[in-house]
């Protein structure tokens, strides 16, 4: 069991790039590109799929509103937004939290299958 503390659970006002009522939004310490931000719930949950309603209908503010932010700071190209939900899905810190990763047109030789790091495989099968 993990006896550290959530590293999400108390944000600094300092860090806070933008909140509603349910979300707070802060930059990723750990950036994929320029203006990676990190989408997080006030509430600790671990997954996407256990936030409730309320949450759920207030995340396409703070995505709308993230991105305005971007765009006047960073002018990207485009955007990724990924939710990692679980270990085998690379999720890293078991609080939920919604990465918005601006994209420019020369980040990447190779911009095909979108995000970073993805390689399909033949899933295991259970008999």
């Amino acid at each position: 069991m993990n006896s550290l503390p959530c590293p999400f659970c108390s944000p600094s006002k300092n860090d806070i790039i933008f909140e509603n009522a349910l979300w707070y939004a802060r930059w990723d310490a750990f950036p994929a590109t320029h203006g990676h931000l990190l989408v997080i719930p006030y509430r600790h949950l671990t997954g996407y799929f256990d936030t409730t309603t309320e949450e759920q209908a207030s995340l396409p503010e703070m995505l709308i509103e993230c991105k305005k932010i971007l765009d006047a700071e960073f002018l990207p190209a485009g955007y990724n937004i990924v939710i990692n939900i679980g270990e085998a899905a690379d999720q890293k810190v078991m609080h939920c939290h919604v990465h918005m990763i601006p994209r420019y047109s020369s980040d990447t030789d190779n911009t095909a299958g979108g995000i970073r790091g993805i390689v399909l495989q033949e899933p295991e099968r259970v008999v």
